[in-house]
């Protein structure tokens, strides 16, 4: 596993998410603002919390594993992430 490749694995994903975002509110209006941004901020919350991870490799566990884990939790919140905003085009 490469580090810089997950850091910039997680920094786009996130981008893009936030991209989203604002594509969203372009589309349909400001009236959900609120509840775009709190998913704006719950992705940037996700950024700094597998960064953090990333920098700070829990020594227990096998350095493969530990990537894998980081990686399935980036793209399982990011997917999170995802269906909330899809939820809020269903309201």
């Amino acid at each position: 596993m490469n580090l810089r490749n997950i850091k910039k694995d997680v920094e786009f994903l996130v981008a893009e998410l936030v991209d989203d975002c604002f594509i969203y509110l372009e589309l349909n209006g400001e009236e959900k603002m609120d509840k775009v941004g709190e998913i704006i901020g719950d992705a940037l919350d996700l950024q700094d919390d597998l960064m953090d991870k990333i920098n700070h490799p829990n020594p227990e566990i096998q350095t493969d594993k530990y990537y894998k884990g980081v990686t399935k939790e980036l793209v399982g919140g990011i997917d999170a992430l995802y269906e909330r905003l899809s939820a809020l085009s269903a309201k």
